[in-house]
């Protein structure tokens, strides 16, 4: 089936995925925090950058931005509601989806990628993640 993420391929580079929960729905989404030291979000230029960039299925263009929480005894990044709860929207994410960043390891640095993703039973009850 087109379009769906090959995570087996040697050239997909996962930046992060997340289980999403009512929190990240409804507050904002908290990007596990090991994700800036383990692959730090570059601009077009290489700097770390204050903004995820990336573009959906359809190619459009969609900018979370990163905030950082600083309760509790680790600094969390998260990209705040105003910019989140559109993406949330467009693709009807709901508690228990999926959201998925990363990039090819020819893309340039700024060619980040995101998928929405939900679990569904194929026929014989066996489990697959799937694009929304």
């Amino acid at each position: 089936m087109q379009g769906i993420i090959p995570i087996n391929d040697p050239n997909t580079v996962v930046l992060f995925s997340k289980l999403l929960t009512k929190t990240d729905l409804e507050l904002q989404l908290i990007v596990p925090s090991d994700v800036l030291q383990r692959y730090p979000i570059l601009d077009q230029n290489g700097h770390v950058s204050k903004f995820i960039i990336s573009f959906d299925k359809n190619g459009k263009r969609w900018e979370f931005p990163l905030a950082t929480r600083n309760t509790g005894p680790h600094p969390k990044p998260t990209v705040p509601p105003a910019s989140w709860h559109p993406f949330v929207a467009e693709y009807g994410l709901r508690a228990g989806d999926s959201v998925l960043f990363y990039t090819r390891r020819d893309d340039l640095p700024d060619k980040i990628q995101v998928r929405g993703l939900r679990k569904t039973i194929l026929f014989r009850g066996e489990e697959s993640w799937v694009e929304v």
